[in-house]
Parts: structure tokens; C-alpha cells; sequence
């Protein structure tokens, strides 16, 4: 197929003789790569695409169409988030978002896929690299050779010490950017439901960035959880527990929504973190999905219908907050729109439904 792109470009080529068409002749092979990691991304196969992608990354010098570009980064933004790795998901998107030219979304059903969006007012705000190509291409080469990665298992997150967090960014290195991602596990992937029937409720966390001028970078995936150990487990009737904080690097979701935040608001979320983190667990009033939905809130982040009813109780729960990303009901209030705002779907092989 390449071949036969690369006959018509050099036929046509020789009939203008033209050096604008010369120009375009490396952008035609690239053009067909990034649709076919379109078709990757589509069907699920992650590493797939991200050796196409990363083929495009490498030759991306010879693109002369800026929105070219911006379907490579946001496509990589998509992959590497599929992969847990939100730190270079983040800066692609943050990527493709410094690119005038638009690469809005993608879409696969009704399921919106990744959307992207900026005003002149927002994209002003965006003009340093945040994590040059260089390094870009040496995260996703390493995220090729991590195969094992890609996988559908469950791994057990871990409790970790809730000072941990807040410590880790205070890394004594100055930043240049903050990047937040909420991501939900919702009890059954595309419905609204609170529970799976069988006891499964589903989770709701959060992911914190801090990229440092020197190009290093600090994150932390975590969950707020109930203490486990407990001779009757949280349920309606005893709704209450000890609360503890997990490592959730490595737990599945279903839908991400993503925002780069300032200075100001990434250290409300740090003070937000240091002052409530030991909360009570409580089912219907301050569970996994009101911790985190917190935390976008401090991050201007609106999603709308987010509390449900189950037996005993009612709340904000992962099912709820899951559907609104996946039907666009969000909103930046920094931009008064959605603009500003990256979400990606990990599970395209369920019906949607409202």
C-alpha cells in the first residue's frame, strides 16, 4: 500500500515538476502511518500503534503540515495513557496542544476516543517545550520494549504512607508545568451503573505531574481506599472505615480526563491532599470518587451527574462520573468550555449507554 502511495506521489511528481510538490512527497508515507494507527488505536492494539507512531516520531523533521503533527502527538497522548504512562501522555497532548493547527478528536461510535481543542487566549499560555522530542522518542522506544506492560490483568495497588505524595514534589527542582488526570474504573466499561451486582463498585483516582525545567519529572497515581482487615467489609448498612491510600500506577481504568494546571492550583491540590488525605471512608459521603473528584474540582474541572443511587445509600460513584466523560459532560471553567481538557477511552468494546 505504501508502495503504491509513493508510484502515484512520484508520477504526479514528474508531470508538475514542481518543488512544493517535492515537499510534500515525505508527508504522504507519514499521512498512511498515522492512519494506521488510527486503526490500532481504534481496535485496541496498543503496541501496534505505538511502533508506528514512534517510526512517525522519528522522521517528523520532514512534516511540513503542521496538523500532521498534531494527530502524531495526539494519537502518542492516547497510546501512552492506554499504557499508564500519564507523564508522557500528558506532554504529548501538552504537544500537540502547542500546535496551531487543530486535531480535534477521534471517535469510534459514539465513544469519543481523545478530544483536543485550544483558543488563542489558552494556546498563549503553552509556548515552552515541555519534554523535548529527544526524550519523547527515548519514553516511547522504552515503552515498546516493555511489552509486558500491555496487559489486561489486574495488578493488587499497594498501600503506600499518605506523606509520600505531597513529599514527592517537593523535589526542590523548579517547574515549568503541573498536569493533573482523573481516571475511572467504572464497575461495568460504557454503562451507568453503581455496582456490577456482585459486589464490584468500581474506582475513581487521581494522577499528579510535575515536569521540572531540568526535563525530569515527578508523578504519582493514587487512590483514597477503605482500610481492608476489617471483620465486615464496607457495605450500605456499616458504611463506614478507616481510610488508606494506594499506589494505582498500574490499576485499569476505562475513561481519563486530563487538564494542565497552574502553579496555584497544583499547590491547593498538594494542601487539599496534606490536610484530608486520613479522612473517614464513607460509602456514600466521602468515598474513592469524592476524594478525587475533589481534587479536579481544585483543578477547575466541572463533570456534571456524577451521584447515583444503590440499595441503603446514594453518592458520587465511578459508574456516574465514567458515563459524563464518556458523553462530553465536563467542562474547563478556566475556559468556560471543554477546550484545555484531553480524555481518552481505554475500553472500546462496550455499548454505550446513557
Amino acid at each position: 500500500m505504501i508502495r503504491r502511495y509513493w508510484l502515484i506521489a512520484i508520477i504526479i511528481l514528474q508531470l508538475t515538476n514542481t518543488e512544493a510538490f517535492a515537499q510534500l512527497l515525505p508527508n504522504i508515507e507519514i499521512i498512511h502511518a498515522l492512519k494506521e494507527s488510527d486503526k490500532y488505536i481504534a481496535n485496541g492494539k496498543s503496541h501496534q500503534a505505538l511502533v508506528q507512531l514512534h517510526q512517525v516520531l522519528q522522521t517528523k523533521e520532514t512534516v511540513t503540515d503542521q496538523g500532521i503533527l498534531s494527530h502524531l502527538y495526539n494519537n502518542l497522548a492516547i497510546v501512552l495513557a492506554r499504557y499508564n504512562n500519564f507523564t508522557a501522555a500528558m506532554a504529548c497532548f501538552y504537544k500537540a496542544g502547542s500546535i496551531d493547527t487543530k486535531y480535534k478528536f477521534t471517535k469510534r461510535g459514539k465513544r469519543i476516543l481523545s478530544f483536543f481543542s485550544t483558543t488563542d487566549n489558552y494556546q498563549n499560555k503553552i509556548k515552552e517545550d515541555i519534554v523535548n522530542d529527544e526524550i519523547l522518542e527515548l519514553m516511547v522506544q522504552d515503552q515498546i520494549n516493555q511489552k509486558e506492560l500491555e496487559r489486561t490483568e489486574e495488578f493488587e495497588s499497594e498501600k503506600i504512607e499518605s506523606e509520600s505524595i505531597v513529599e514527592a514534589f517537593l523535589d526542590q527542582k523548579e517547574a515549568t508545568h503541573y498536569a493533573l488526570a482523573l481516571l475511572i474504573k467504572q464497575p461495568i466499561p460504557g454503562q451507568k451503573n453503581t455496582n456490577t451486582g456482585l459486589g464490584e463498585v468500581g474506582h475513581s483516582f487521581i494522577s499528579l505531574i510535575k515536569y521540572n525545567k531540568d526535563q525530569s519529572a515527578v508523578s504519582k497515581t493514587f487512590g483514597f481506599y477503605p482500610e481492608e482487615g476489617q471483620l465486615i467489609p464496607v457495605n450500605p448498612v456499616l458504611p463506614t472505615a478507616n481510610s488508606v491510600i494506594k499506589d494505582d500506577a498500574f490499576h485499569t481504568w476505562d475513561q481519563l480526563l486530563g487538564k494542565f494546571v497552574t502553579k496555584e492550583q497544583f499547590e491547593k491540590i498538594l494542601e487539599y491532599i496534606d490536610h484530608n488525605i486520613a479522612n473517614e471512608y464513607h460509602l456514600s459521603d466521602y468515598n474513592c470518587s469524592d476524594f478525587a473528584l475533589t481534587i479536579a474540582q481544585l483543578s477547575n474541572i466541572q463533570i456534571d451527574n456524577t451521584v447515583g443511587n444503590w440499595p441503603l445509600g446514594k453518592g458520587d460513584n465511578p459508574g456516574y462520573i465514567g458515563q459524563s466523560i464518556l458523553g462530553g459532560n465536563y467542562f474547563n471553567l478556566d475556559t468556560k468550555t471543554k477546550e484545555g481538557l484531553f480524555t481518552c477511552s481505554n475500553n472500546l468494546f462496550t455499548k454505550t449507554k446513557k
